[in-house]
């Protein structure tokens, strides 16, 4: 039988027989509404949540700060859990810098902040024409010092460091919401109402905001199917499910130099085994960079940078929840044309959605398409490092980050779609990025999304396609 020349390989060591499994890299989280689109996935992190109970809320009059969520009053009145919003109501959110290691602020602190009786901040700024009704649902002052402005100037000084309260609407994805006590209005554990959330009230113009339709989004980074990590998966008898079961962890110090002549970071558990996967499964979307191909001649490399996998090790991506993985990158083709499509192969048995390399452009520019709170995102990959394995015609390879095709396929997902999303390698990023679910396709011992029928872009390119109802 002839062989395609495309699918020559390109291994790069001698086979060992053993499974290795690395991964690196994660999490960024984010909640969005179908009104975001952003054009890049970063690198971030962030902690799990516990979700609020309606019943540790005081009932009371409404559209002021619950004394109650968190401990500590700083208000006279608390806030109904089972009132229904009015229609000129609005939800605050407090905001920081995007990389805050910070999730909530209690309602005692709050006040203060605003009050200027607590100096964690320098900055502390809120929306001009918030500034009156703010302080009413809080039954407080709020301090000279803390100043006003428009939301467009919020964000940018939260970027740089200030503490500020926006309205829920205005919340962007370079910035982080905070939870007010234990009620959180973004990420897995948010709120589904917003007649729990603890500081709300009545403003002009008050802007449309369904809170039914927000959904969250974690983005990890690197996925290695190949070197030293994976060693404990199998040598050490751990599993292919433990890279994805860690906790948390501090930088305990930093020695010198990676073969980049960088420092690198030496830590230590601190514990919390688990919070990873419990971040991943309580997302409605979560996605990855699948780092290095898998192939059915899969070679074992101990060092360097030429990578492959074998097929099995994906299990560990499958289980830990992981629906989508970019496969445009600059080792997607280290085994070779082969190893692209036995890559694609591999996802297709497990479910898992992909885009960014595959048999030809036409198949490499094809999004991912998902369905979550009556939402739909399309999400594309592309790299823009490794030029000799960039596909065009019917090349096999990755989908090169090229404005001139990217961007109007964007454009034309975007028409019948309400989100969008590119996963470049290797480019400049625009800023970091977006969770309940509701459908039917579990795999075991999880709710995750479902793959149903294949759908047409209005390019007329089939795409993936997934419900992530919960």
């Amino acid at each position: 039988m002839t062989r395609d020349p495309r699918r020559s390989t390109q291994h790069g060591a001698p086979r060992r027989p053993r499974d290795i499994l690395a991964t690196a890299g994660l999490v960024v989280v984010l909640a969005a509404t179908s009104a975001l689109v952003v054009g890049a996935i970063v690198n971030g992190a962030n902690q799990p949540v516990l979700p609020i109970d309606a019943a540790q809320v005081s009932s009371g009059a409404s559209a002021s700060l619950d004394p109650g969520v968190s401990g500590g009053a700083v208000a006279s009145a608390s806030i109904d859990p089972s009132s229904t919003p009015a229609a000129d109501e609005v939800a605050w959110v407090p905001v920081v810098g995007f990389w805050s290691t910070a999730t909530t602020i209690a309602p005692a602190a709050l006040a203060a902040t605003l009050q200027g009786t607590d100096d964690a901040y320098d900055v502390v700024i809120v929306p001009a024409g918030d500034r009156e009704a703010i302080a009413a649902a809080l039954d407080i002052e709020i301090a000279d010092s803390v100043k006003s402005g428009t939301p467009g100037q919020v964000g940018e000084a939260v970027r740089k460091g200030a503490f500020g309260l926006v309205r829920a609407s205005d919340v962007t994805p370079d910035v982080r919401a905070l939870g007010i006590g234990k009620a959180q209005l973004f990420g897995a554990a948010r709120l589904k109402t917003l007649a729990a959330w603890p500081l709300r009230g009545a403003v002009d113009a008050p802007g449309a905001w369904d809170q039914g339709r927000t959904w969250t989004l974690v983005a990890g980074g690197d996925i290695l199917l190949d070197r030293g990590v994976a060693v404990q998966v199998t040598e050490e008898g751990k599993g292919v499910d433990f890279p994805y079961d860690g906790g948390t962890a501090e930088i305990v110090k930093e020695v010198c130099c990676s073969q980049f002549n960088q420092k690198t970071p030496v830590t230590k558990r601190t514990g919390e085994a688990g919070a990873v996967r419990a971040l991943l499964t309580s997302a409605d979307l979560a996605l990855a960079n699948l780092e290095s191909p898998v192939d059915d001649k899969w070679r074992f490399h101990l060092r360097g940078t030429v990578f492959s996998g074998d097929p099995r090790l994906l299990d560990g991506v499958k289980n830990a929840g992981i629906d989508f993985v970019s496969l445009a990158n600059n080792h997607i083709r280290d085994s070779g044309a082969d190893g692209v499509l036995d890559t694609v192969k591999a996802l297709d048995a497990r479910g898992i959605a992909h885009s960014g390399a595959g048999d030809g452009f036409a198949e490499a520019r094809r999004p991912a398409i998902f369905e979550t709170h009556g939402v739909t995102v399309a999400i594309f990959g592309c790299d823009a490092i490794a030029a000799s394995y960039w596909t065009s015609g019917d090349a096999i390879g990755s989908r090169r980050c090229d404005t001139k095709t990217l961007v109007p396929d964007i454009k034309a997902a975007r028409r019948p779609l309400t989100w969008s999303s590119s996963t470049p390698i290797g480019g400049s990023s625009t800023g970091p990025p977006p969770r309940p679910r509701s459908a039917s396709w579990r795999p075991p011992g999880r709710r995750r999304a479902r793959p149903s029928s294949s759908a047409t872009t209005p390019t007329g390119r089939r795409a993936w396609r997934r419900s992530t109802a919960r």
